[in-house]
């Protein structure tokens, strides 16, 4: 515990804790051999320092490997949440064609206005993308942004789509990154002031 926060030589141990050199260097001995604490010699330098490693630190403050795995967590949702919004902001397109019998049973047949033809074009696009968003949702935005129209063979569609899904989960993976780094900093913050009373 001598160690927690700092490292010392041999000198400084024996004055903090009241023990004699020899003793602290076999007790320090089997530390080190246990990889609780590391020994620090430099060259050109007469002293010999010792410090906790991760694993004695580990063993003292269990909470910091809870520390870790929280930050862990945290910057995967994240960056899942950036990902996933990022999905969203780009969209995605596809073609899809609609042949001379869906055009008959959505209404094709005879007179038609422009309107009319727009409508049963926007109708088709939605219930195409609306089979490929990831949860089955209604699509927020749907462009047609190019049509050709060959009533011979049927009708070609180009489609632009953004799926809500891509939207929802982002907002859910940031709003979980966000209280799990106010867990954390509470926590360190917590600890720091504990630190600071002894």
């Amino acid at each position: 515990k001598a160690l927690d926060g700092r490292k010392m030589n041999l000198s400084e141990l024996s004055r903090k804790t009241g023990l004699s050199k020899t003793t602290i260097l076999e007790h320090l001995n089997k530390l080190v051999e246990a990889d609780l604490v590391k020994k620090i010699e430099r060259e050109g330098h007469k002293w010999t320092y010792y410090k906790l490693s991760w694993k004695g630190s580990s063993l003292l403050h269990p909470e910091n490997t809870k520390i870790v795995i929280v930050f862990c967590v945290s910057i995967f949702f994240l960056l899942g949440g950036v990902y996933q919004i990022a999905i969203y902001g780009i969209g995605s397109s596809f073609t899809t064609a609609m042949d001379l019998d869906e055009w008959n049973l959505l209404g094709g047949k005879g007179n038609f206005s422009s309107e009319d033809f727009q409508e049963l074009m926007i109708k088709h696009a939605k219930e195409e993308a609306r089979n490929k968003t990831l949860l089955g949702a209604q699509p927020g935005n749907i462009h047609v942004y190019q049509s050709t129209e060959n009533l011979s063979k049927g009708l070609k569609l180009e489609v632009f789509y953004q799926d809500p899904s891509y939207l929802y989960l982002g907002i859910a993976f940031l709003t979980i990154s966000i209280a799990t780094l106010f867990y954390l900093f509470r926590t360190l913050r917590r600890r720091k002031s504990i630190l600071d009373m002894m």
